[in-house]
């Protein structure tokens, strides 16, 4: 029996003359039915990839629509969190003037102080003793 290159087998089997006596009895339906076999294995192989490379997009499509989902969420954070040190820079600028004008407030406290006891010094050197 010759060799047969399987994915041309129906005319191949036509072109050689191949008949029962060669094969046997239905041996030429039986390389047909082979053949018909292998096409509806690979029909089938070729389904399952596509269903897989189908699940994988429609995961890829999930993970990108989380990932666009997750961005807005961290620029809406982002946006409170400028807002905030901007409020805190306000009430630190708030702060510092209440604590300069504070210090202002010491500074003449101590002048006011240290002119009332030059005067006691004056007035208690002008009393007797």
């Amino acid at each position: 029996m010759a060799l047969v290159k399987k994915n041309q087998i129906s005319g191949q089997v036509a072109a050689r003359g191949f008949d029962d006596e060669d094969t046997g009895a239905g041996g030429g339906s039986k390389l047909l039915a082979e053949a018909q076999k292998r096409k509806a294995r690979t029909f089938a192989r070729q389904q399952k990839a596509a269903e897989r490379i189908a699940a994988a997009t429609s995961q890829l499509a999930s993970g990108i629509a989380e990932s666009a989902s997750a961005a807005e969420e961290l620029r809406k954070a982002s946006e409170q969190i400028a807002q905030g040190a901007e409020e805190a820079a306000g009430a630190a600028q708030e702060s510092q003037k209440a604590v300069d004008h504070g210090a202002g407030l010491i500074r003449k406290a101590q002048e006011n102080a240290d002119l009332s006891a030059t005067k006691t010094e004056a007035l208690q050197v002008d009393l007797p003793p």
